[in-house]
């Protein structure tokens, strides 16, 4: 006898018939899902939607968003689990890019504002509609404005903001106090251009030769940032570009009073030169004030017998400000785009941003307002002192092409700050050089 005369032919036992039907009628109900006593069948109903989110993070900053995307999937109870991959800064935008074009973007990544001029014209992120940010819970109206509005192209939001990070002033207190500048808690410095030279002045004759008033390196990017937020606190000032962004224009006489500023602190030896790590100088306590950005916070906070404290960039013209960015939860594009991932994705960024007091350990600003004035943030130490400076930030201006501008700058700045070149002469090439880079 063949066995599929016994299955299926006339000598199948009369016995089993009734079996078999119960058998399928249970498969029957199984496969939907549920049977007479109410049984749901777990696996597509709880099968987790898996998310990938890049980052550029490294030291702190890496630490604690490792531990909050941990957070998120321990007590997420939306079935959506979330993978981290972290890179590298310097090579982050090259392979994010990459990403996109070649199809294998993540679902989302930290994108700084300042890349929306090249990412949103080439349309490397999506637009996030309205209807599926209302349904993630993202309530736009809880974002810092200043932080916000560079998020929003052409009336669209292109990114959930996480937080603004900007140069701030680093002060060691036994070097203050030494030079009879720090007493009962509060910098005795005075207004402007003399009162802050004055300062340093003081530090420098007072506090030993190895110790520097103001540590700021004079190269890589960090005296550009110095330059550019004095020049942003000048009115009218803060300007590259005329109104089409296609040719070069400053406003000649801000920017050449800041750079003689700048320039000066060099030349009195304020800012020593051949300044490498500023960072580590400042954490060794060899240098009584630092500018640089907040993200460096928490390594200080580990430096070992360092008493140091935080304030926002001294006002030294018309109005507050510093250059800064900003980190911003964007949804690369994909043409395969599923729409529960993009889900899944903006109620992670409402999630983080929500967090922000954890993630502000590592210095930043959080975007959402209600984390910025939470008791969390504010029981942290020192995030009080230069909280409010997130609404000063002057940010670089929206150009596709600002980050080569930016590396033809710091070119030019280096050979001014070593002496091979007068602000004079900085300015007289600085245009064509930004026109060149714009026409080609």
């Amino acid at each position: 006898m063949r066995r599929s005369d016994f299955w299926y032919g006339k000598r199948t036992p009369l016995w089993l018939v009734p079996v078999l039907i119960v058998g399928v009628l249970l498969l029957g109900l199984w496969l939907t899902g549920e049977n007479e006593s109410g049984y749901e069948r777990p696996a597509a109903a709880e099968e987790k939607v898996s998310i990938e989110f890049w980052t550029p993070f490294s030291g702190g900053d890496s630490s604690f968003m490792n531990a909050l995307v941990a957070k998120y999937n321990e007590e997420n109870q939306d079935g959506v689990a979330v993978r981290m991959n972290n890179n590298k800064l310097d090579d982050y935008y090259a392979k994010l890019s990459t990403a996109i074009v070649t199809g294998e973007a993540p679902d989302i990544a930290i994108v700084h504002v300042s890349k929306y001029a090249q990412y949103v014209p080439a349309e490397f992120v999506s637009v996030v509609g309205e209807k599926e940010a209302e349904e993630a819970g993202v309530d736009w109206d809880g974002y810092n404005p200043n932080i916000l509005r560079k998020t929003v192209v052409d009336g669209k939001h292109y990114g959930v903001p996480l937080d603004a990070h900007f140069g701030v002033l680093y002060y060691n207190k036994k070097w203050l106090e030494q030079a009879g500048l720090y007493e009962d808690g509060i910098v005795k410095m005075g207004p402007g251009e003399e009162g802050f030279a004055v300062f340093l002045k003081k530090l420098r004759d007072e506090v030993p030769e190895d110790v520097a008033p103001l540590a700021v390196p004079n190269i890589r990017i960090d005296s550009l940032w110095l330059w550019w937020s004095l020049y942003s606190q000048i009115d009218g000032g803060g300007k590259l570009y005329d109104e089409t962004g296609t040719r070069a224009q400053l406003n000649e006489q801000a920017a050449k009073r800041s750079l003689d500023y700048v320039d000066s602190l060099y030349r009195q030896g304020l800012i020593p030169p051949d300044i490498n790590d500023a960072t580590s100088q400042f954490a060794r306590g060899r240098a009584a004030t630092l500018f640089l950005g907040v993200w460096s916070i928490g390594l200080f906070e580990q430096a070992d017998d360092l008493d140091f404290g935080v304030m926002p960039l001294p006002q030294i013209y018309d109005h507050p400000a510093s250059w800064g960015d900003a980190h911003t939860l964007a949804l690369p594009a994909r043409a395969d785009a599923d729409p529960a991932k993009r889900q899944a994705a903006l109620k992670f960024a409402d999630w983080l941003t929500q967090h922000g007091d954890v993630w502000a350990q590592a210095g930043h600003i959080p975007a959402y307002e209600a984390a910025a004035n939470s008791p969390e943030f504010l029981a942290l130490p020192r995030r009080e002192d230069y909280v409010n400076a997130a609404d000063d930030v002057a940010y670089f201006p929206d150009h596709p092409k600002q980050g080569r501008i930016n590396d033809e700058l710091v070119a030019e700045l280096e050979r001014l700050w070593s002496g091979s070149l007068t602000v004079d002469g900085l300015l007289k090439r600085i245009g064509p050089k930004i026109d060149r880079i714009l026409e080609e």
